[in-house]
């Protein structure tokens, strides 16, 4: 009966560890768009979209109440319908292959909060022929 009571107790509290850890995943809709989110720590990840999108995007800078800090991984991936991306200044991360292969990008904008960009960002992004930073 020991060892079953150890069990249980080592089980409680992996899993309170695992539900501490875990971030919030949430969607919003800003501007006819649905985003999805994570928060963690008071601060959101941008997830993707939800809504069948062209043409120009605007990150929004606040989603569930929380600054927007970063891009996740993978979260633009393959979003050949998005001609232009105008990332905050809240951002400032931006995930490894966020928007991979988003063959119909043509320009980006990078807010003044981006200091990481992750590997592969941008790879494949074939018709990007503009990429604008902040002035510092």
């Amino acid at each position: 009966m020991r060892h079953c009571q150890r069990l249980k107790t080592a089980w409680i509290a992996i899993v309170a560890a695992l539900s501490a850890a875990t971030a919030f995943a949430a969607t919003e809709v800003v501007d006819g768009i649905e985003w999805t989110y994570f928060i963690d720590n008071g601060e959101a990840t941008v997830g993707g979209i939800l809504t069948s999108t062209s043409g120009a995007i605007t990150l929004p800078s606040t989603l569930g109440g929380c600054p927007v800090t970063s891009i996740g991984d993978y979260a633009f991936y393959r979003c050949s319908s998005l001609a232009s991306v105008t990332i905050p200044d809240s951002v400032t991360s931006i995930g490894s292959s966020a928007f991979y292969g988003c063959n119909g990008l043509k320009s980006v904008t990078i807010g003044n909060g981006v200091t990481s960009i992750g590997d592969y960002a941008f790879s494949g992004c074939t018709g990007l022929t503009s990429v604008r930073f902040p002035l510092l």
